[in-house]
C-alpha cells in the first residue's frame, strides 16, 4: 500500500512533508494522478481524508490497480505539493502502461459475440 499518511495516534506511516521534492520536474509528474485517478475502487469509507498540507478534502475511497492500493488523493500531493512517490511504484505504473500500448489488438471475439445475448 501506499499514500497513507501517518497521524498523531499512528506515527508508524510516512509523513509527506518528508517525501517532498521540489526539484522533480512538473512534466515529470503529470501522468501519475491520472493513473491513479482511474484505477478500480477497492474500498469505500464514512469519512474523508483530507490534505495534509493544505486541508483539501481528497475523498472517501480506496482505489488499486490490482497490485497496490492507496487511498484517493496522492495525485494532488503529487501534483500541489511535490510529494515524491517511491521510485518502485513509478517503475510499475511505467511498465503496466507499456504493457498496456503493446497489447495486440484483436476484434474477432467481439464480432462473434457482441450480438449474442
Amino acid at each position: 500500500m501506499l499514500g497513507f499518511w501517518g497521524t498523531p495516534d499512528d506515527r508508524t506511516l510516512p509523513n509527506p512533508a518528508a517525501l517532498v521534492d521540489a526539484a522533480w520536474d512538473e512534466t515529470e509528474r503529470q501522468w501519475l494522478p491520472d493513473y491513479q485517478d482511474h484505477a478500480q475502487v477497492a474500498g469505500s469509507w464514512m469519512g474523508a481524508s483530507s490534505c495534509r498540507f493544505c486541508a483539501r478534502v481528497n475523498g472517501s475511497r480506496d482505489l488499486s490497480d490490482g497490485y497496490y492500493p492507496w487511498p484517493e488523493g496522492p495525485g494532488h500531493y503529487v501534483l500541489a505539493h511535490g510529494v515524491r512517490l517511491p521510485a518502485e511504484f513509478l517503475d510499475h505504473i511505467e511498465q503496466r502502461l507499456q504493457t498496456l500500448e503493446e497489447l495486440a489488438r484483436d476484434g474477432t471475439w467481439w464480432r462473434q459475440n457482441a450480438a449474442r445475448t
